[in-house]
Order: structure tokens, then C-alpha cells, then sequence
């Protein structure tokens, strides 16, 4: 079962900020999950949308400017960090998995993903409740692929230069993006909406999940995740399910139980 730290280690540092990640990172959590909304050109690491409750702003965050966005600070000390912040420290060490609260372009957040893999070779989940928005994210990513296999192709005639390396904009994505339907309800046929959008991830509810539900997603070859897990009696009862991931803010507790129970099976 993959430990997925729910916004960092959120449970004893404020949420979505590069200090939870760091702190995750040091739990041997399989994943990292966080929320992104689009500010005009850049791509901000928050939840809510609006700032008022964590930072020192107010207002909607995809309304400010970016450079008002970039000087407000969350509960009075940190930076609302960038996607490409998060990414760097991260790399290939954990999933990331992203969120998407909101967008301007998808275009845009695509080309902006694409070149955080090739620079960082992260291993990057999408997500999102907004499942026409995923579609589009899904569908654009597609077409990108499918022109970088086309770029790869020797143009007629002309041999490739000896030891050339390709550009980070030309290379290959290092890893599969894959993308998860976030749902606030499961019914039995959700698995069944998952494998009809495309997706890989079929994330619920943990209060809404049951073996009947996991038994069809796997059936169907998605995987079950499951938010927001932080007792130990839902955790029991989702392993014994089968569920394959947990979103969790406490990210210590979960990896340290799911250990010891390993070791003792």
C-alpha cells in the first residue's frame, strides 16, 4: 500500500509548504500529494481558493497578481511555493502527485509539467475533481507525446550529429504521467466511469470504499486510493480491502504502522 503525504506532512506542518515536504520526504513516503492553481503564468502550491485564512492576503489567489500572490506569506512565515519549487526538491525520489484546483490554459499547465519532468524526472500523478478539465489535461498530454515520438524520427536525409544531446524541451518524458478521478462519493460503478475517462487511479473516499468496489476497479485495472486516512481502524480495514494507496496527514504514523504489520504478516 503506497503512503501518500496528503500536502506534505500536514499534520505538524502547515500545509503545502516547502518545510511539510521536506519533512515528508524524511518518512519514506511513497508520494507526495499537493494542490496547484494557475496565476497567470505560473503555478502556485495551495489549496483554498481563497488566501485569507492562511496568509497575511485576501481575495481569490488565481485573481491576484503574481508578484502580490508571491509576497504573501502562509500563517505569517512561509512563501506559497511554485510548482517548479516543489518539483526540484522532490525529483524522482517520490510520486508527485498534483492536484488541479484551477486553471487558466491547460495547454500551459501541460507544457509547464512536461518540462518538470525532463528537468527533474518527476514522476508525476494528475488528479482532480473537475473531470473535464482531467480529460482535456489527459488529452493535450496525448498529443504531446505523440509529437515527441514524431520529433524522434531522423528527418530525411540527415543523419544525427554524432554525441548530440537532445534539449530538455526535446527530450522524451523519462516517466508515463498518469492521472487519477477524484470523487466525493463512490458509487459501485465508479470504477467503471474511471476505466470510461481513461484513467489509471480511481481516488475516493476512504468512508465510501469497499471490497466490492476494490474487487471491480481491480478487475478493471484501476488502482484504489483513498483520502483522508489518519486512524488506525480505517486503515486496517482499507488494507484488508486491497486498496493500494492512502492519502494521509500523518504520513510517520501511516508508514510506521503499515511496516510493522508487514513484518509481522
Amino acid at each position: 500500500m503506497l503512503v501518500i503525504a496528503h500536502r506534505g506532512f500536514s499534520s505538524q506542518y502547515t500545509e503545502n509548504t516547502i518545510v511539510a515536504f521536506k519533512h515528508a520526504l524524511m518518512l519514506d513516503v511513497d508520494a507526495i500529494e499537493l494542490d496547484i492553481h494557475q496565476v497567470e503564468h505560473e503555478f502556485l502550491v495551495f489549496h483554498d481558493p481563497y488566501v485569507n485564512k492562511l496568509t497575511n492576503g485576501k481575495g481569490r489567489i488565481f485573481d491576484l497578481p503574481l508578484n502580490q500572490a508571491r509576497q504573501l506569506l502562509v500563517k505569517g512565515e512561509d512563501q506559497i511555493p511554485t510548482l517548479n519549487e516543489v518539483a526540484e526538491l522532490i525529483g524522482d525520489r517520490v510520486i508527485l502527485n498534483i492536484e488541479v484546483k484551477s486553471l487558466l490554459c491547460v495547454q500551459e499547465f501541460v507544457v509547464y509539467v512536461k518540462k518538470l519532468i525532463a528537468e527533474h524526472n518527476c514522476k508525476v500523478v494528475i488528479s482532480s475533481f473537475d473531470h473535464p478539465v482531467l480529460m482535456a489535461i489527459k488529452m493535450s498530454f496525448s498529443d504531446f507525446i505523440e509529437a515527441e515520438l514524431l520529433s524522434e524520427e531522423p528527418s530525411a536525409g540527415k543523419e544525427p550529429s554524432a554525441g548530440e544531446e537532445p534539449s530538455a524541451d526535446k527530450k522524451p518524458l523519462a516517466y508515463p504521467v498518469e492521472f487519477g478521478a477524484l470523487i466525493a462519493h463512490a458509487p459501485f460503478d465508479h470504477a467503471k466511469y474511471a476505466g470510461t475517462l481513461g484513467v489509471a487511479i480511481a481516488a475516493t473516499d476512504w468512508n465510501t470504499v469497499n471490497a466490492d468496489f476494490v474487487e471491480d476497479a481491480h478487475a478493471r485495472g484501476k488502482k484504489v486510493w483513498c483520502y483522508t486516512v489518519n486512524h488506525e481502524e480505517t486503515l486496517v480495514d482499507l488494507i484488508a480491502m486491497g486498496v493500494d494507496g492512502i492519502f494521509t496527514d500523518r504520513p510517520d504514523w501511516a508508514r510506521q504502522f503499515i511496516s510493522q504489520r508487514n513484518a509481522n504478516t
